[in-house]
């Protein structure tokens, strides 16, 4: 079965039922009642236009970034920043820090520039331990700078909590996690945005994306894309208790992550909606493709037949240059030759997921038809 939006095609190696109609109905319902916070963040234009005037604002000062936060508060910013701004010939702009590692805190202080730095610490409860902790061990640090109190910015809850006590009664600059977004769905909101438009990722197109993804299940409910891929999954959830998250692009290994928090913490219950018994919930793996052929692939063809396989593509580069030949009579090296890494990476996803499919593993495959922010906007309100 097959559906295709814009920049994604989903495609399956099983049939599965589509969702029923009672579904968008139970849908709209918790969106009427408040509860669905995170399908209005890609139109909230006037929070987009907040972020975007602190984000600009704080890189009249600053170099780089700082983040402290942890969870909702860092995987979903990880999956940008590993899609969209890593480079090895410049100094990464946003340094994520989601653990209180005193070794790399230690290594912040001392190699960081507190006076071109800015720290911002994100936790919607405003009490998190793990992220307060960090941030109390960079306070002296960037407090001391130039900048002072200019160099922290605050992403919290909009009313409660002692960070938001801390911003009221020290000024900071602050923006809000939206009251009914829930941290692992805040990546469309300032939590990922700010520093990823301090990172100059184009968040504009982002959010373009997942609008249009949005626009998308409100036109045509069950047939909509976002509809399609939790079809898919769903009819898999019970007779594979374990989800293999298998991107073949480097960029993409941090959105594995994010996307093992989302199904973990979504649907690992022990009760119903109605407060019943349920114990119920599908465990993902995040893996990385190819380099995880060599370590978990065996496991899920010989072990257990309890997996289903999500792969996740990108197209070549165009511009990659040929692998380099010159060993012909090594035939191993040989047969390389003309292939681009990019083409040969394609070529081992296909081969992987035909693979699975012929030892009656289920699998689902996502092809980006791009690795732009648009697309990636797609990919995330997708799932």
């Amino acid at each position: 079965m097959r559906t295709e939006p814009p920049g994604l095609v989903f495609r399956t190696s099983y049939d599965f039922a589509p969702l029923p109609d009672r579904i968008i109905d139970v849908f709209n319902g918790w969106e009427e009642e408040g509860d669905l916070g995170f399908m209005g963040l890609p139109g909230d234009q006037e929070l987009l236009t907040e972020t975007l005037r602190l984000a600009d604002t704080v890189r009249e000062y600053a170099d780089r970034m700082i983040v402290c936060g942890i969870g909702g508060s860092s995987l979903g910013l990880r999956a940008l920043l590993g899609a969209f701004s890593k480079t090895m010939d410049e100094k990464e702009k946003v340094i994520m820090v989601d653990s209180p590692d005193w070794g790399l805190i230690a290594e912040i202080i001392r190699c960081m520039n507190p006076d071109r730095t800015s720290v911002t610490v994100i936790t919607k409860s405003g009490g998190t331990v793990e992220t307060i902790s960090i941030f109390l061990s960079l306070y002296r640090w960037i407090i001391g700078s130039a900048n002072g109190d200019k160099g922290i910015t605050v992403i919290t809850d909009p009313e409660k909590g002692d960070l938001r006590r801390l911003v009221r009664d020290r000024k900071w600059s602050s923006l809000p996690v939206p009251s009914s977004v829930g941290g692992r769905f805040s990546v469309l909101s300032p939590v990922g945005l700010f520093p990823a438009a301090f990172a100059e990722i184009d968040v504009k197109a982002l959010l373009q994306g997942a609008s249009a993804v949005t626009a998308d299940f409100r036109e045509k409910g069950t047939a909509s894309l976002a509809a399609e891929i939790a079809a898919g999954f769903v009819s898999n959830f019970y007779t594979c208790p374990v989800h293999s998250f298998f991107p073949y692009n480097d960029r993409l290994f941090d959105t594995a992550l994010w996307f093992s928090q989302l199904w973990a913490e979504s649907l690992g219950k022990k009760t119903d909606l109605s407060g019943r018994s349920a114990v119920t919930g599908q465990t993902p793996i995040a893996c990385r493709g190819p380099a995880d052929q060599h370590s978990l692939v065996q496991l899920f063809m010989e072990g257990p037949a309890d997996k289903t396989v999500t792969i996740v593509t990108t197209p070549p580069d165009p511009k990659a240059p040929q692998i380099p030949g010159g060993f012909e009579e090594y035939p191993s090296l040989a047969c390389l030759s003309g292939l681009t890494p990019d083409e040969l990476i394609a070529a081992e996803a296909s081969a992987t997921g035909k693979a699975f499919e012929e030892n009656g593993i289920p699998v689902s495959y996502l092809e980006m038809k791009k690795l732009d922010e648009r697309a990636m906007g797609e990919l995330i309100k997708s799932l």
